[in-house]
């Protein structure tokens, strides 16, 4: 894996502070766009970059916040783009995959993905989540109707 340089690194944590302060604001519309310059920086290719990972999770995290399911596709995307190259975060990057198909209302593919993940990972990717993956993980008959 490379190492960013050192100024690069630099500019690109300011924004991400930056982008986090204005998370706990709630002003997540001027955070993704932190998180946009951010990801700017970084050289190509950006698969190479495990950091500009967390830069994409971190703005799926804030378009999961407020339901903006258009931001999160974009940038899962990137993370899958990454993920492909470095597989660090496999679990990981499954667990929001499987966020993302529960928002869409595509059940059945969230209940396969949080599966995969709890056969490999256990339960510990609810952690700190919305109740609501759990729920539906322990009790997906509430939302998967076999006809």
């Amino acid at each position: 894996m490379a190492i960013l340089d050192y100024n690069i690194q630099a500019q690109i944590d300011c924004l991400s502070e930056c982008a986090y302060d204005k998370s706990k604001r709630k002003e997540f519309y001027s955070c993704l766009k932190l998180h946009e310059q951010a990801w700017s920086m970084y050289p190509e290719p950006k698969s190479n970059w495990n950091e500009a990972y967390n830069t994409a999770k971190y703005a799926v995290d804030d378009s999961f916040k407020m339901l903006d399911l258009d931001n999160v596709k974009k940038w899962l995307n990137r993370m899958i783009y990454i993920n492909n190259n470095l597989h660090q975060s496999d679990e990981e990057l499954t667990h929001y995959i499987g966020k993302y198909k529960f928002e869409i209302k595509d059940y059945q593919g969230a209940f396969e993905d949080f599966k995969n993940v709890v056969q490999v990972a256990g339960m510990r990717y609810f952690d700190n989540e919305p109740s609501k993956y759990m729920d539906f993980y322990l009790h997906p008959e509430k939302f998967i109707y076999n006809e």
